[in-house]
């Protein structure tokens, strides 16, 4: 790799001319920016460096001087209500400043991430005509994971930043707006129902051109038209007691199953939207049935990522049993959420399942019930939802806002990470279907219940090549 040239850098940025690099860079993304009328004043341009970013702003029709410039968390340049006076805005549709590690602190470009928001860019300087550019490289953001840019939001302000004020450094007005798109996306978004729906399952039934995917917090199960992206409810939330709805799967008959989280059960629901039955595991503290996947027989086998079992719902739909209890075995269960995603081996034989905590990914033989770990070098942290295709599986890792690509070997006891990515409007990804040649991923955005925050509405599905 050459050296970055003529430049100054701190902190993790460099501020200067430009930065030379060996290799070809993997991604990039552009913002276009927009005055409060809605004409582009300019551009943000983002590509991806070893270990960062490297971001060329340019921009006109500025008044001479500095001006603050910040990364916002939501992917929105709408009208949206200025905290500080209740009323409404433009650009305030973007949110707080972008502060992954939450440290609640407007702070120069070069403080680390825990002393000041990741979001606080270094200044655009305009001229005497109003021109303004700039080019620097920063380490403390990245395209996709957690410190990803991607579909988040850049302001331009109108007076310069003192990098120290609360919460935008005394910068003023907001001038102007882009929202960070992957250049050369050309996937799909489908729009889920509900101001509170935070969806994280997904089905597709390719007969009936249906996507199906369902509500965490209120159980309701929307189905969705791949085509038009019409969306209405298939099954109300509350149907037999189901008032959550986590990993789905269809069967051969069309009929749904539904993981139902804390509520430790099974919902199997009709191909019309009725209810077929409710299947309950037994009484005990703590449980969540996260994920599940159907065998050639006809069981569907289910993960609880809080009791160390693997449950089995049986062909006549009558019965949920215990069938692997993971006390003892390589599975080690810990604090927190243990196995989550569920798929079946190509040949019908194995399960793979991946534990969300440690990012260990693990065979289950159906025959012997033997459990093995597939080594997979760097591991698979975060991981959720997953998909099989052939000997490629796709990983879902929520907290890092992508979807890896992993190569399994032969002996389906390795695997290797071959790429990720951060499709356009990917946000805490949980699970994963595939429609034809593309993928389907939820974007979940379960990360704003755990803080509080209020979430992007409204909620989406991504669907993009597969990779």
């Amino acid at each position: 790799m050459k050296s970055l040239l003529r430049g100054w850098m701190i902190g993790g940025l460099l501020i200067g001319s430009a930065a030379s690099f060996g290799a070809a860079q993997a991604a990039s993304a552009t913002a276009v920016l927009k005055d409060a009328g809605g004409q582009s004043i300019g551009t943000l341009q983002i590509s991806e460096v070893p270990g960062g970013v490297q971001v060329s702003v340019k921009a006109s029709g500025l008044t001479p001087g500095g001006h603050g410039m910040h990364v916002h968390e939501n992917g929105s340049c709408g009208i949206g209500i200025d905290p500080a006076t209740n009323t409404p805005k433009p650009f305030f549709a973007s949110g707080e400043h972008f502060d992954p590690a939450m440290s609640k602190q407007h702070s120069a470009p070069t403080t680390p991430d825990e002393y000041g928001h990741a979001g606080d860019l270094p200044m655009l300087m305009a001229d005497a005509s109003g021109n303004a550019a700039l080019t620097f490289t920063t380490h403390k953001l990245t395209l996709s994971g957690m410190t990803g840019l991607l579909k988040r939001s850049v302001i331009v302000h109108a007076l310069p930043d003192d990098y120290k004020t609360n919460p935008a450094g005394a910068t003023g007005a907001r001038v102007a707006c882009g929202v960070i798109v992957r250049d050369g996306d050309t996937g799909r978004i489908y729009a889920v129902p509900g101001t509170q729906t935070f969806p994280e399952g997904v089905a597709v039934s390719e007969p009936r051109n249906l996507i199906f995917t369902g509500s965490a917090r209120t159980g309701t199960i929307y189905a969705i038209d791949a085509t038009s992206g019409a969306a209405r409810v298939f099954s109300p939330g509350g149907s037999y007691g189901r008032t959550s709805a986590l990993g789905m799967k269809l069967d051969a008959q069309g009929r749904l199953y539904v993981a139902g989280g804390a509520t430790g059960t099974v919902s199997v629901i009709n191909p019309d939207g009725s209810p077929l039955t409710t299947l309950a595991t037994p009484d005990s503290p703590n449980p969540y049935l996260n994920d599940l996947v159907l065998a050639p027989d006809g069981s569907a086998y289910v993960t609880d990522s809080s009791r160390p079992m693997i449950w089995r719902v049986t062909p006549d739909l009558k019965h949920i049993e215990p069938w692997l209890p993971l006390q003892n075995s390589p599975v080690q269960y810990m604090t927190g959420i243990n196995l989550n995603g569920i798929a079946l081996t190509a040949d019908g034989k194995a399960l793979l399942s991946i534990q969300y905590n440690t990012g260990k990914l693990f065979r289950i033989e159906l025959a012997s019930r033997r459990i093995q770990e597939v080594k997979v070098p760097g591991g698979l942290m975060y991981g959720d939802g997953l998909l099989l295709d052939g000997q490629t599986l796709y990983v879902g890792q929520n907290r890092l806002n992508w979807v890896s690509r992993v190569q399994l070997g032969a002996d389906g006891l390795s695997g290797t990470v071959l790429g990720h990515t951060a499709a356009d409007g990917l946000h805490y990804p949980s699970t994963l279907a595939m429609l034809g040649g593309d993928l389907i991923a939820v974007n979940s955005q379960l990360d704003r219940t755990m803080s509080g925050t209020p979430p992007e509405v409204p909620f989406k599905l991504s669907r993009f090549a597969k990779f």
